[in-house]
């Protein structure tokens, strides 16, 4: 059976969008939250949903990005691994993406 492995960070990211949602409706915050581990499952089952980014770096090499099933303004960035996928990192598509995987110079 196919699994996801959340890289460090990707739990205090989430906890992070919780919070900021969770200002003005805790329970959308929970749906969102909710939302990404459903749809960590699926791409965990069918790795190759997602559209295959490239970057400069090398260490991020073979990444994907998918949209949170129901919220499309979060996007999982992920790897598929043997066992299913490794979440590297899920984030608002409004933040500057680049910077924050360090691609900018």
């Amino acid at each position: 059976m196919a699994e996801f492995i959340l890289a460090s960070g990707v739990e205090n990211e989430l906890w992070a969008i919780w919070e900021h949602i969770a200002d003005d409706n805790p329970d959308a915050a929970t749906r969102v939250v909710e939302a990404a581990y459903k749809t960590f499952k699926t791409l965990a089952a069918i790795p190759g949903l997602g559209r295959l980014r490239k970057f400069r770096n090398p260490r991020l090499k073979g990444v994907r990005s998918w949209l949170v099933s129901g919220f499309e303004n979060y996007i999982i960035f992920y790897r598929a691994i043997p066992e299913g996928i490794e979440v590297l990192h899920v984030y608002h598509g409004a933040r500057d993406i680049e910077a924050l995987l360090g691609e900018t110079m």
